[in-house]
């Protein structure tokens, strides 16, 4: 940017250099009223620097947050007043729309409910439920009985002695029953050891025998069967006796077998007796053992503990039955009954204004919160305020949007203005509204735009120390050629500088 600079040009000494240098020609590619034009013939003018702006811009944001779901632009779009230009993902937002449209239903008929009255069954209901409400308060009333007492009572006695009883520990007639029996157990447990180890030392020398037994009754076999084969050999047939004797050998070796056999199967049979038998007879010391540990150590705290709750929820339940919470049931009951009663009365007559008027403002509520859903649902999408083009688009679908910049720049190229940069507060009291200005641009040199102050902002703000004001000069005509924020120079012909 160039220095801030302010010239006060007599007007003579600008119309004698205009004559030296002739008129400016035109430039190439400008409107045929964009014609260079001579410095205004006044007594002073103020230059300053100035940018080329279009007349209408805005920069668009969200007003919520969210993702972007849809780009319905791209940079570079001519878009109308009202015409959408991005959308964020409304799903969540259109849920509470529908909630709202829900709620508000709700309490329409809610409203409509009250206004109708109350239905005849409504009211047999009420009825119902006073009827109920008696029976219940009778019954409450009478429930208590003198077997109901007594009861109570025994409970709080029985469960007194058990606290005692864990208190005081096991009597030594227990300690001593148990002692017997882990005794007897342990003398049960020898007992089975050395019966069922008789047992199958029994059966083991069975299965010897019955193998003795085998042994012998092949060797006869084998005596008579090789003492036949030498027979047969000889002339003749062999002798039936002999036949018999064979077969009846090979039987006797076949029952020897079997009888071996069971044999082997009782000494499997014993073996399996013992194990388990001595499992059952060594469960039985333990049980022994754990009842008669049991008696010898002290009561558990937990045991003791819980014979103490049983004890308050005896006394309890006796205080329930006979003293002051049995009252309190009798006035509840009592109450229940009013308030029942209350509820059918209050059916029968009908709502009144102010319940009406509760419900009524519920229903304004609930269109209030479905307006505001609505609205939030409209500002998911970004619509555009104006006519123009889109300049700038910060945007991509799946992306937040960022909330410190604009992400959407939007402006009206048909309409244009000059706006100032370096006015100070000792010049801008020169310009008025309605001031000739001549404009020259740094891109195109000897190329002149003449135009008016169209507005002289009323703000000054601080630039380096300095407070400069803009002003805004509206071109009498254009030139294509021209982009936004290209630099300018406006030279204004003020009557106020004469003054």
């Amino acid at each position: 940017m160039r220095k801030i600079f302010i010239s006060t040009v007599l007007s003579l000494t600008l119309a004698a250099g205009l004559v030296a240098c002739g008129p400016s020609p035109a430039q190439p590619g400008t409107q045929s009223g964009a014609t260079a034009i001579p410095a205004v013939a006044s007594d002073a003018a103020v230059i300053a620097e100035a940018k080329v702006v279009p007349a209408n811009s805005v920069n668009l944001s969200f007003e919520s947050g969210g993702k972007v779901a849809e780009l319905l632009v791209v940079e570079g779009a001519v878009v109308t007043a009202g015409q959408p230009l991005a959308r964020l993902d409304t799903r969540a937002l259109a849920l509470s729309v529908e909630q709202a449209q829900v709620s508000l239903q709700q309490a329409q008929a809610d409203y409509d409910k009250l206004r109708e009255g109350a239905t005849p069954e409504q009211v047999a209901l009420a009825q119902a439920e006073v009827a109920r409400a008696q029976g219940s308060a009778q019954a409450i009333q009478s429930s208590v009985t003198q077997a109901d007492l007594t009861a109570a009572r025994a409970e709080l006695e029985s469960a007194k002695a058990t606290l005692a009883q864990l208190e005081a520990g096991a009597k030594d007639t227990d300690r001593q029953s148990a002692q017997a029996n882990l005794d007897q157990a342990r003398a049960g447990l020898q007992t089975q050891r050395d019966a069922l180890a008789q047992a199958k030392r029994i059966a083991e020398l069975n299965v010897q025998k019955a193998a003795n037994t085998l042994r012998n009754a092949q060797t006869e076999y084998s005596r008579i069967y090789w003492d036949n084969i030498e027979q047969d050999k000889l002339p003749g047939d062999l002798p039936q006796a002999r036949k018999d004797a064979e077969a009846n050998a090979q039987r006797a070796v076949a029952d020897s077998e079997t009888a071996l056999a069971q044999a082997q199967l009782v000494v499997e049979q014993a073996k399996h007796a013992e194990v388990t038998g001595i499992q059952g007879a060594e469960a039985q010391v333990r049980d022994a053992e754990a009842r008669l540990a049991k008696l010898l150590s002290p009561a558990d705290a937990d045991a003791i503990a819980a014979a103490r709750a049983k004890v308050a929820a005896a006394q309890a339940r006796l205080a329930q039955l006979t003293g002051g919470e049995r009252q309190g049931n009798v006035a509840a009951a009592q109450a229940g009954v009013g308030s029942a009663e209350a509820k059918l009365a209050e059916l029968k007559a009908g709502p009144t204004e102010a319940t009406l008027a509760g419900s009524l403002a519920r229903v304004k509520g609930a269109e209030v919160s479905l307006k505001q859903a609505q609205l939030a649902l409209e500002k998911a999408t970004l619509v555009a305020p104006i006519a123009g083009t889109v300049v700038e688009l910060n945007l991509k679908v799946g992306e937040v949007p960022p909330a410190t910049a604009p992400i959407i720049v939007l402006a009206d190229f048909t309409s244009w203005e000059i706006d100032t940069e370096d006015l100070t507060e000792l010049n801008i009291v020169k310009i008025r509204e309605g001031d000739q200005v001549t404009v020259t641009f740094d891109a195109l040199p000897g190329f002149e735009l003449p135009g008016t102050v169209k507005q002289v902002k009323p703000l000054g703000k601080n630039r380096q120390g300095d407070i400069v004001y803009t002003v805004v000069v509206k071109p009498n005509t254009w030139d294509e050629r021209l982009r936004w924020n290209m630099t300018a120079s406006v030279q204004i012909s003020s009557a106020g500088a004469a003054q």
